[in-house]
């Protein structure tokens, strides 16, 4: 193709999307090209789709959910869902029987505190499942009822810390005692292996290193539903930023939502994806170099989280299987009574009684065949070198194909119109501790 060498408008391309002549492309599509040799040129493609799907603790919800009729209390002062404890306010709601409620994604149930959470509770609720919410009003009053989500007028995650720019891996390198982790799907002891964080290659902000395209207002999906970036996270920075994003859970796909049992306590899944509009030869050329090859991990250990050296994605993405084999007719007389594959699956996906996988829940993550000793489950996860020796992967955190999934979907909803690009209202800014307000640094 031939043309145009001048940087384009988001204007610009909206109005090709429009007319149905935009040339949008996934991330996964763009990076095939770059490594058959193809030199992309600016006219050659108008947006690319990247996203993220796996862990991402800093999420929560607030919902305002009605309990009586009017005038039966004055307000609430606490509140659980589905026996997950919710944080009434800050509006009272004065005698109007409604409880306003913030929920962490991260807070374990009151009754099955390491087996459900705030992740397992948005799920249901998007999947239209019946919650329970308790109270107790200022006048030490239980109430309580089930509903619905579409019995509410409010639903919206908040989420403060999501879509990091890749992030680490992590063992028991110096030997300690087995440490319970967030990380793990079981305490790490010292020949636990290595798990890993991100989705390398097809990270939002890996490919927009410097934040040229995106920023606060900026459109994206958040479990396949409108959202908006709000600005960055917390513990983010020029070095390692993250996204705090916002979106209304009535919409939401909770095919990638969730909960996640670890080592460490109950987490939560989510997915986000951000279209990069094609604007410049820069953003052009951090597109083609943000490669699994070339994009850093760090490797740290978990007693203080400090690197110990730096190995690539692609040791993690590259040349790995990215789903799990499963093969139901195996048997495994010595799992007969109790499959370890199952008891440890982070998103309970695996029920043996019935040789079954539920891949509509199932992240590949890998613990189940990290602990399959009979052949039922299987896929190769990789190795990292590192102080003298070869560590398996036994443990991601990061759903590759789920973010594939997501950035296909946000492709179509581009070149069917259905979606369109914004101009972020200002660019994302990180404040400094100490500093004057209004002392910012950008990327």
């Amino acid at each position: 193709m031939t043309g145009l060498t001048k940087p384009k408008t988001v204007a610009e391309i909206n109005e090709r999307l429009r007319r149905g002549e935009a040339v949008v492309l996934t991330a996964q599509e763009f990076k095939a090209e770059v490594r058959r040799g193809v030199r992309e040129r600016l006219e050659d493609v108008d947006v690319v789709t990247t996203a993220s799907h796996g862990v991402m603790s800093g999420t929560a919800a607030v919902f305002s959910v009605p309990v009586s009729g009017r005038g039966v209390f004055s307000r609430a002062t606490r509140a659980w869902l589905n026996g997950v404890p919710a944080f009434p306010g800050p509006a009272p709601n004065e005698r109007l029987g409604y409880v306003d409620l913030m929920v962490y994604g991260t807070t374990p149930s009151r009754d099955a505190p390491g087996r459900y959470g705030g992740g397992h509770l948005f799920r249901d609720l998007v999947e239209g499942k019946e919650v329970q919410i308790e109270i107790v009003t200022d006048e030490d009053r239980p109430l309580s009822r089930r509903f619905t989500l579409e019995e509410l007028d409010f639903a919206r995650m908040y989420n403060f810390r999501n879509a990091y720019r890749n992030y680490m891996a992590f063992g028991n390198f110096k030997g300690h005692s087995p440490i319970s982790t967030i990380f793990g799907f079981r305490p790490m002891g010292p020949e636990s292996g290595v798990t890993t964080v991100g989705t390398g290659e097809l990270n939002p902000l890996q490919n927009d290193p410097e934040l040229r395209t995106i920023g606060v207002g900026t459109r994206i999906l958040v479990n396949e539903a409108p959202g908006l970036v709000v600005g960055c996270g917390t513990r983010s920075g020029p070095d390692r930023p993250n996204l705090s994003v916002v979106a209304d859970m009535f919409t939401m796909n909770p095919r990638y939502m969730g909960g996640f049992i670890t080592g460490g306590g109950v987490e939560v899944l989510n997915a986000v994806a951000i279209p990069i509009p094609v604007l410049n030869d820069a953003v052009l050329r951090a597109l083609s170099h943000c490669l699994d090859e070339k994009i850093s991990l760090p490797v740290a250990d978990l007693s203080d989280r400090l690197p110990l050296a730096e190995v690539t994605y692609a040791e993690v993405w590259q040349g790995r299987d990215l789903t799990i084999a499963f093969d139901p007719t195996r048997r495994c007389p010595e799992c007969a009574d109790a499959c370890p594959a199952e008891a440890a699956c982070p998103v309970e996906a695996i029920s043996w009684r019935e040789r079954h996988l539920d891949k509509e829940r199932c992240t590949r993550c890998g613990a189940c065949a990290v602990l399959c000793r009979g052949g039922a489950f299987g896929a190769d996860l990789g190795r990292i070198e590192l102080l003298g020796r070869q560590w398996p992967i036994t443990f991601r955190l990061s759903d590759r194909v789920r973010a594939m999934e997501l950035a296909e979907s946000l492709k179509g909803r581009l070149l069917r119109g259905e979606f369109l690009l914004s101009e972020s209202v200002t660019p994302i800014t990180f404040q400094r501790p100490g500093a004057k307000p209004g002392d910012f640094r950008r990327s």
